[in-house]
């Protein structure tokens, strides 16, 4: 048995007795007080699908099918999408919120694609960074989250393209980032990144051995130390591969990332873009975490699926039949309530897109004191 604060009573120390599972690990009882916290997870979708890439029969197809991408991109309006996702933000007001897939895309006009050399294009496309678009709208709901607390690139790949309105050729650069932000009442340090050991090396056109162009995909993940008042936690967020064929390899990176967590000792919240289906219909990736983790979702809201993805941006209404889009913890953490986010399919841009492919996650969470040798 333990005491846990009363959700139902904000701020106040009124505390009520449940069972569950608090000595997680091994830890002693702990008595439930805690701060609270609320963490939120945010696909923002970078805006284009990477089959368009991946459909090309022959190298001298991949000049248009990148056009074709980087059109899409653009089309997807991603500085009118994240004033909503500021909206959700906005209402929502998370402590601490992580996002995925705000890209930075770069360009080199002419081309002078050489696919042994590494990705050389320095001059952002238009509308090309992702992150300051976004950390722009946040200032613009007069969000007082200011600059990211931490950045994390992994995948960084170059393509050639040629424009097909005036035969123009240029690079491509497209660097996938994930990033956090935290309001100013949490102190945050040792901020760490890292790629996985397990990763994709794909040649384009698919199944090409030779004459191909060979594209890296990276996952990784990031943490930080987090001080709520006196209570400090570990904070990480990751992005897992997506499934179908690269099922095995987003196995491996769930694996990876428990194993890089393991070490951590006190109260982890873990979120972000898991890619495979609580339900476990999927891939394996999300019973792989859930043997370390608990996922909050399911604790507060058992007879809700909850699904955040995918929804065509175009849709009449949001229609996800995946939850992907996680909050985990294990430790001296208790889940007081979690939603969902960017539910409303009136909520459009004025050429009637959703925010995103996905929904976000927010959750309010009860984060206890642990000290060394409990």
């Amino acid at each position: 048995m333990c005491r846990i604060l009363s959700p139902w009573l904000p701020g106040a120390l009124v505390l009520v007795t449940l069972q569950f599972g608090c000595s997680n690990g091994g830890e002693a009882a702990w008595d439930g007080t805690g701060p609270s916290v609320k963490v939120m997870t945010r696909n923002v979708y970078l805006g284009g699908e990477f089959d368009v890439l991946l459909g090309a029969q022959t190298v001298d197809q991949i000049p248009a099918r990148v056009d074709t991408f980087w059109k899409n991109v653009q089309s997807n309006d991603f500085p009118a999408r994240a004033a909503l996702i500021a909206d959700e933000v906005a209402a929502e007001m998370p402590d601490i919120v992580a996002f995925q897939e705000l890209e930075l895309f770069r360009m080199q006009v002419p081309n002078d694609f050489d696919p042994k050399a590494a990705p050389n294009a320095a001059d952002t496309a238009p509308n090309g960074d992702m992150l300051a678009i976004l950390t722009a709208a946040l200032a613009a709901h007069g969000l007082d989250y200011g600059e990211p607390v931490a950045v994390a690139a992994h995948t960084d790949t170059e393509m050639p393209g040629t424009d097909a309105s005036s035969g123009a050729t240029y690079d491509l650069r497209l660097t996938d980032r994930d990033a956090v932000f935290a309001r100013p009442g949490l102190t945050v340090n040792n901020v760490r990144t890292a790629d996985f050991p397990t990763f994709i090396s794909l040649p384009v056109p698919l199944g090409s051995l030779t004459n191909a162009i060979v594209v890296k995909l990276k996952r990784g993940y990031l943490a930080m130390d987090v001080r709520a008042g006196d209570v400090p936690f570990t904070f990480a967020a990751t992005h897992l591969e997506v499934g179908g064929q690269a099922s095995a390899y987003q196995e491996g990176e769930a694996r990876d990332l428990v194993t890089a967590l393991e070490p951590v000792t006190g109260p982890l919240v873990l979120v972000g873009d898991f890619n495979s289906d609580a339900n476990a219909t999927t891939t394996q990736s999300y019973s792989i975490v859930a043997k370390s983790f608990t996922d909050a979702w399911s604790q507060v809201n058992p007879a809700d699926k909850g699904p955040t993805c995918c929804t065509d941006l175009a849709s009449p209404a949001p229609a996800p039949d995946e939850r992907i889009d996680l909050v985990f913890y294990r430790g001296y953490v208790h889940p007081q309530a979690a939603e969902r986010t960017g539910t409303d399919s009136a909520l459009r841009t004025a050429s009637g897109l959703l925010p995103s492919d996905h929904q976000g996650v927010a959750a309010t969470l009860t984060v206890g004191f642990w000290a060394p040798g409990e």
